[in-house]
């Protein structure tokens, strides 16, 4: 039997002015191949900022981390705050 776990972080930009195409493109191409973004949607909050919402997935095993999920995430030029909104073992 199989695991994997699924995070949904909540990234918001450092500015209402970021680049929101250039944003999902880096968090996606900073993550592979070891972690699985299976999808990254846009979230307006207001005052004309809009977070992202990054839905990312992992196997079970002590070489992936969600910390080191939020590393690389805050290592993104353009990244402002990091919330991790969601956790759950999936098993199939």
């Amino acid at each position: 039997m199989s695991a994997e776990v699924a995070l949904v972080y909540r990234v918001l930009p450092d500015s209402a002015e970021a680049d929101l195409a250039r944003l999902k493109q880096e968090i996606a191409k900073r993550l592979a191949p070891k972690y699985k973004v299976d999808r990254i949607e846009e979230e307006p909050i207001g005052f004309g900022i809009t977070a992202l919402k990054v839905y990312v997935r992992h196997p079970e095993s002590d070489e992936y981390t969600s910390d080191e999920v939020e590393e690389l995430l805050r290592s993104i030029q353009g990244v402002g705050n990091i919330e991790l909104e969601y956790f759950s073992r999936l098993s199939f």
